[in-house]
């Protein structure tokens, strides 16, 4: 018989409690509401849109009814450092005195994209893959390698990227693939060992699966499943979800992704069809560097293009020709081959449908999309200008979704965020609406506001003699004023970073710097 509204809400205060104890903190009124709004949601089956503010313990407050929902539900958050925090610290403090009052074993899982994981046939396969090469060439990059291959090779390991030696990015992409060029475990000689497999597997039985907003949007908008199936999605950091799923989208087109792709056909069948990409390839190059010449000195070419500049549009036409090709030729060859040449094979044929799909869409671009060139990293880019109608026809009229942050009003309210996400109900609530449409009454949205008094707590302080944000992290003179603020507050500091370089930077140097006084830091 299922529970009455009553009994829920009573179960999932007495969790949290359980919960809250666990980690040895103490419960707050807007993490209660939460709860309970979080577990009427999953039980109704209903959108909600919750606004938590800092120290508002929000992580608890919607994986304990998540927990005690008894059904699988997916966490997607936009940061990997809030996956690990979910699966390394939350969760494992959680799981086992949840697992005691409800008398029932809980399990959880990560989940990441291929390329997060060391691919074991791509590891393996002979010297002259294309991506390898380079490791020849620096003897740094060699022992690298050799790092990461005697790591892999060590009985346990989980092959996750966040888990191996700290390596050059050039050798781990070496050593892993993408999703496109994968072949399956199913054909792949490795795939009884395969890491991102293993992975999979576990999240496939887990009661809660965490993953990234990355990859939830690539399953939304290619509409096949990536993840496994849930009752319910939880969506943390939700103001970042709809960066993340423009990202996804966004389709690159590089001289240096054509020319990988040249390069690994020539190797898989040498010929004149190779020879043709490697051919469009280098004109494509020559093109692309003509162009970014003259973006460097003409300002009307920098910002959006209304259309594929007329010395990029024949090159990018012969690149997808040639890429078709190829593509084309290894469909049609059917010939049975050992699993180490099929994987071989899928990943060339992958690399190079890429290439050919990217340029295709970017010579049919219209007024729905824009395009741009980025100078650095001479690269086309062409994306969606709206993916809220994506959102909203592949996710939200599928499957209830709990979006949660501490920013998700802009002023007041919620309509702003909601429309961006696809929560688009109209002005009017009672507004007659059509298959494919969200139902108004069908979405709850709530502040809950903050345990901070922040008026009274907090001082705004803007430092103007500091030196900007940079790539380099965070600066030695951040660091200098942040153990300066520290020491005058007599501790009493959180303390973000927009990457963990800086928060490791910064657990350096306050450690060094504060050590003769009574300050404890906790860095995680």
């Amino acid at each position: 018989m299922p529970e009455s509204s009553s009994e829920l809400i009573r179960n999932v205060r007495q969790a949290l409690s359980v919960a809250v104890a666990a980690i040895g903190g103490s419960e707050r009124a807007g993490q209660v509401e939460m709860a309970e709004a979080v577990a009427n949601a999953l039980s109704d089956r209903h959108h909600l849109m919750v606004q938590a503010g800092t120290g508002t313990g929000k992580s608890l407050a919607y994986l304990v009814p998540a927990l005690v929902h008894g059904k699988r539900v997916l966490v997607a958050t936009a940061t990997l450092a809030l996956q690990r925090q979910l699966v390394e610290r939350d969760l494992p403090k959680i799981v086992p005195a949840l697992e005691k009052l409800l008398g029932r074993e809980i399990t959880y899982g990560i989940y990441k994209g291929v390329g997060n994981y060391l691919c074991l046939q791509k590891m393996n396969a002979e010297d002259g893959d294309p991506d390898g090469q380079v490791l020849l060439e620096v003897s740094s990059l060699g022992k690298d390698a050799q790092r990461l291959h005697a790591w892999a090779k060590t009985p346990g390991v989980s092959g996750d990227r966040d888990d191996a030696p700290d390596v050059d990015r050039r050798v781990w992409m070496a050593n892993s693939l993408s999703g496109r060029e994968c072949v399956g475990a199913d054909v792949c000689a490795y795939g009884s060992q395969c890491f991102a497999a293993n992975a999979k597997a576990k999240a496939q039985l887990a009661d809660i699966v965490v993953t990234n907003h990355t990859l939830l949007a690539i399953e939304i908008v290619d509409s096949h499943p990536i993840l496994p199936e849930r009752d319910a999605i939880i969506l943390d950091e939700a103001h970042e979800f709809m960066d993340r799923t423009t990202q996804a989208v966004t389709e690159e087109l590089t001289t240096a992704r054509v020319q990988r792709a040249a390069a690994m056909a020539r190797k898989l069948m040498p010929g004149k069809l190779s020879a043709a990409l490697t051919t469009a390839a280098d004109s494509f190059d020559d093109a692309m560097t003509g162009y970014g010449e003259r973006v460097r000195y003409e300002t009307s070419l920098q910002g959006r293009l209304s259309e594929i500049p007329s010395e990029l549009e024949a090159p990018i036409r012969k690149v997808r020709e040639a890429a078709a090709a190829i593509v084309q030729s290894i469909t049609a060859d059917e010939e049975i081959i050992d699993s180490d040449a099929l994987a071989e094979r899928a990943r060339v044929k992958g690399a190079v449908n890429e290439v050919k799909t990217t340029a295709d869409k970017v010579l049919k671009m219209g007024d729905s999309h824009v395009l741009w060139y980025e100078p650095t990293f001479s690269t086309l880019h062409l994306a969606p200008l709206s993916v809220s109608h994506v959102l909203q026809e592949n996710l939200l009229t599928k499957t209830p979704v709990i979006a949660t942050s501490a920013t998700l009003t802009v002023g007041k309210g919620f309509d702003a965020m909601a429309k961006t996400i696809g929560f688009d109900v109209g002005d009017d609530a009672a507004e007659e609406f059509e298959a494919g449409e969200i139902d108004p009454a069908n979405v709850q949205m709530l502040d809950v506001g903050s345990p901070f008094d922040f008026a009274q707590q907090g001082v705004l302080y803007l430092p103007k003699h500091l030196p900007e944000p940079s790539r380099d992290g965070t600066s030695p003179q951040v660091l200098e004023e942040l153990g300066e603020l520290i020491d005058a507050a007599g501790g009493r500091t959180l303390a973000l970073f927009s990457s963990w370089r800086g928060v490791e930077a910064a657990d350096i140097h306050l450690r060094k710097v504060l050590a003769e006084l009574p300050i404890k830091i906790i860095t995680q």
